[in-house]
Protein backbone atom coordinates (compact mmCIF):
# COMPACT_ATOMS: atom_id res chain seq x y z
CA UNK A 1 0.00 0.00 0.00
CA UNK A 2 1.11 3.49 -0.81
CA UNK A 3 -0.68 6.28 1.05
CA UNK A 4 -3.84 4.20 1.43
CA UNK A 5 -3.86 3.13 -2.25
CA UNK A 6 -3.54 -0.56 -2.99
CA UNK A 7 -1.03 -1.28 -5.75
CA UNK A 8 -2.39 -4.66 -6.85
CA UNK A 9 -5.65 -6.54 -7.34
CA UNK A 10 -6.36 -10.22 -6.94
CA UNK A 11 -7.39 -12.21 -9.98
CA UNK A 12 -10.95 -12.43 -8.63
CA UNK A 13 -11.17 -8.66 -8.15
CA UNK A 14 -9.91 -8.05 -11.68
CA UNK A 15 -12.51 -10.46 -13.10
CA UNK A 16 -15.27 -8.75 -11.09
CA UNK A 17 -14.14 -5.31 -12.27
CA UNK A 18 -14.02 -6.52 -15.87
CA UNK A 19 -17.52 -8.01 -15.61
CA UNK A 20 -18.91 -4.81 -14.02
CA UNK A 21 -17.30 -2.71 -16.74
CA UNK A 22 -18.72 -4.88 -19.52
CA UNK A 23 -22.22 -4.69 -18.01
CA UNK A 24 -22.02 -0.90 -17.73
CA UNK A 25 -20.77 -0.67 -21.31
CA UNK A 26 -23.76 -2.72 -22.50
CA UNK A 27 -26.16 -0.49 -20.58
CA UNK A 28 -24.57 2.64 -22.04
CA UNK A 29 -24.70 1.22 -25.57
CA UNK A 30 -28.37 0.31 -25.13
CA UNK A 31 -29.15 3.81 -23.80
CA UNK A 32 -27.34 5.42 -26.74
CA UNK A 33 -29.32 3.29 -29.20
CA UNK A 34 -32.60 4.25 -27.51
CA UNK A 35 -31.61 7.92 -27.62
CA UNK A 36 -30.78 7.58 -31.30
CA UNK A 37 -34.08 5.97 -32.34
CA UNK A 38 -36.21 7.57 -29.63
CA UNK A 39 -38.42 6.19 -26.91
CA UNK A 40 -42.15 5.66 -26.50
CA UNK A 41 -44.12 7.67 -23.94
CA UNK A 42 -47.61 7.84 -22.51
CA UNK A 43 -49.68 10.62 -21.00
CA UNK A 44 -52.94 10.02 -19.12
CA UNK A 45 -52.49 6.27 -19.72
CA UNK A 46 -52.56 6.81 -23.49
CA UNK A 47 -49.60 6.26 -25.81
CA UNK A 48 -48.33 9.47 -27.39
CA UNK A 49 -48.36 9.51 -31.21
CA UNK A 50 -47.07 12.39 -33.30
CA UNK A 51 -50.01 14.47 -34.48
CA UNK A 52 -48.14 15.33 -37.68
CA UNK A 53 -46.75 11.98 -38.92
CA UNK A 54 -48.21 9.41 -36.42
CA UNK A 55 -44.73 8.23 -35.36
CA UNK A 56 -44.37 6.84 -31.80
CA UNK A 57 -40.70 7.54 -30.98
CA UNK A 58 -39.70 10.77 -29.25
CA UNK A 59 -36.83 12.60 -27.58
CA UNK A 60 -37.68 13.79 -24.05
CA UNK A 61 -37.00 17.36 -22.96
CA UNK A 62 -38.10 20.17 -20.66
CA UNK A 63 -38.85 23.85 -21.30
CA UNK A 64 -39.81 26.86 -19.19
CA UNK A 65 -43.03 28.85 -19.56
CA UNK A 66 -41.67 32.37 -19.43
CA UNK A 67 -43.83 35.16 -18.04
CA UNK A 68 -43.23 38.89 -18.45
CA UNK A 69 -43.39 39.65 -14.74
CA UNK A 70 -40.85 37.10 -13.59
CA UNK A 71 -38.58 37.83 -16.55
CA UNK A 72 -38.71 41.57 -15.72
CA UNK A 73 -37.49 40.83 -12.18
CA UNK A 74 -34.88 38.31 -13.48
CA UNK A 75 -36.70 35.44 -11.75
CA UNK A 76 -37.16 33.15 -14.76
CA UNK A 77 -36.20 30.16 -12.65
CA UNK A 78 -39.55 30.53 -10.80
CA UNK A 79 -41.55 29.92 -13.99
CA UNK A 80 -43.34 26.61 -14.40
CA UNK A 81 -41.79 24.02 -16.67
CA UNK A 82 -43.35 21.86 -19.36
CA UNK A 83 -42.36 18.52 -20.80
CA UNK A 84 -41.55 18.42 -24.49
CA UNK A 85 -41.47 15.37 -26.73
CA UNK A 86 -39.74 15.86 -30.08
CA UNK A 87 -40.77 13.42 -32.81
CA UNK A 88 -37.73 11.49 -34.04
CA UNK A 89 -39.19 11.22 -37.56
CA UNK A 90 -40.44 14.72 -38.41
CA UNK A 91 -39.21 16.92 -35.53
CA UNK A 92 -42.65 18.17 -34.44
CA UNK A 93 -42.53 19.33 -30.80
CA UNK A 94 -45.33 18.23 -28.48
CA UNK A 95 -45.83 20.16 -25.22
CA UNK A 96 -47.26 18.63 -22.03
CA UNK A 97 -48.04 20.31 -18.74
CA UNK A 98 -49.05 17.05 -17.06
CA UNK A 99 -47.21 13.87 -16.28
CA UNK A 100 -45.50 12.00 -19.12
CA UNK A 101 -43.94 8.59 -18.51
CA UNK A 102 -41.75 6.37 -20.63
CA UNK A 103 -43.23 3.09 -21.83
CA UNK A 104 -40.85 0.36 -20.72
CA UNK A 105 -40.15 -2.59 -23.04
Amino acid sequence: MLGGIRLYYSKEELERLKKDGEEKAKEMTKKMEFDKIGREYKSNDKQVNCIHCKHTKFQFGKALHNSRGLTFFDLDWLNESAITLICKRCGYIHWFSGKVTEIED
